[in-house]
């Protein structure tokens, strides 16, 4: 039985040529069919034997880790670009629509850490904050903070919970320079 989400064998094999695997899928048992079958099972075999496994697993280490990036600030699209799986992949995973994965599509999600903000995204503002604070402690003013962070008004106006990604980034750039000299 074909899951819902899958096309027909038999209707992805009909335009394609004899000798390939597709249409030994789709239900043509002649030889060249059977040959191309073999050859796939066969290579299949040593993969596994070397390690190489990509079988199905359970969604839930991956959906968790999704939802912790999201805690970070990274939307499906960020994480669709860090590790090469479509959009709509990972709404299905996040949604729960989906609940088997390929090991090596959790493997790719997994590899994903935080640092693979966009510039647009929303981070969370405390630690942005914090060096704030620190420079504030130092002696500096807001409004000279502001001018060297490019801001044409002499004021910070950063939220208070979020901000963006880009603007954590000019923070920390300008907090690494000044508390290094």
């Amino acid at each position: 039985m074909t899951p819902k989400h899958l096309r027909n064998p038999m209707k992805l094999a009909s335009n394609k040529p004899h000798g390939t695997r597709m249409k030994y899928k789709g239900g043509c048992r002649c030889l060249l069919c059977r040959a191309a079958n073999a050859r796939y099972e066969t290579e299949r075999a040593k993969a596994r034997a070397a390690g190489d496994w990509n079988g199905l697993v359970p969604v839930d280490a991956a959906r968790e880790h999704i939802a912790q990036l999201a805690k970070d600030g990274l939307g499906r699209d960020a994480i669709g670009a860090a590790s090469d799986i479509a959009p709509a992949v990972i709404s299905r995973i996040k949604s729960g629509q989906s609940t088997q994965i390929r090991k090596r599509t959790e493997d790719k999600l997994l590899s994903v850490s935080k640092d693979a903000v966009s510039d647009a995204a929303r981070v969370r503002a405390y630690p942005t904050w914090r060096q704030i604070r620190g420079l504030l402690a130092e002696g500096f003013t807001r409004a000279q903070l502001a001018r060297r962070l490019g801001y044409e008004s002499p004021s910070l106006q950063l939220g208070k919970k979020w901000i963006l990604a880009r603007n954590a980034a000019k923070v920390d750039r300008l907090y690494r320079l000044l508390m290094k000299e």
